[in-house]
């Protein structure tokens, strides 16, 4: 009997921890998923303040050197020159380039551009022009902070001090093709 009375008791004993050991086991898969529940919101929220964060970071495509096409409406449209736009550092993006003819007219650009916004970009530096009929045939420097202005879904950007130094109706067209490529 005293046998029969431990047995049950062991029985007892066991069913009693395996109904336990089974409380345990579904109170930590019930706190398990509720953590990774959690888990998932917290992930889901940083990769929605990440794409957040991403959308409002400038583009910037370049990684190398790039050339782009400069003209002076007095040389010509038809035979651009090349203005070299380097990789930027602090979303300036450094220019220089020149565009020349065979009567050794040309305008040339040396500085750096900054995109204001879709159609607005910001030059800081020096433009000087030459046209050998222009100005008392006198180069036409042009210094400091330039806007360059895209209007009309143009697809170039025109610098916005137009006018010559020799003053009066005289405006020079200095145009910026394909930074929309770049910035």
């Amino acid at each position: 009997m005293k046998q029969l009375i431990l047995g049950l008791l062991l029985l007892i004993s066991f069913s009693c921890s395996d109904h336990k050991q089974e409380k345990v086991e579904s109170a930590i898969s019930k706190t398990s998923d509720s953590l990774i529940s959690k888990l998932e919101k917290v992930n889901d929220t940083l990769l929605a303040v990440k794409d957040d964060i991403v959308e409002k970071i400038p583009k910037v495509s370049i990684t190398t050197d790039k050339n782009i096409p400069i003209t002076l409406q007095w040389i010509s449209f038809d035979e651009p020159g090349v203005a070299k736009l380097s990789k930027a550092k602090e979303g300036w993006f450094p220019i220089r380039g020149e565009q020349t003819n065979s009567n050794n007219e040309y305008v040339k650009i040396d500085g750096k551009i900054k995109r204001v916004d879709e159609n607005r970009i910001t030059f800081v530096g020096t433009i000087v022009t030459y046209v050998k009929y222009n100005n008392g045939g006198k180069p036409c420097e042009k210094m400091g902070e330039q806007l360059f202005l895209k209007k009309n879904n143009r697809t170039y950007y025109r610098l916005q001090h137009m006018e010559n130094c020799a003053g009066g109706r005289l405006l020079d067209y200095v145009d910026l093709y394909k930074l929309d490529d770049y910035l």
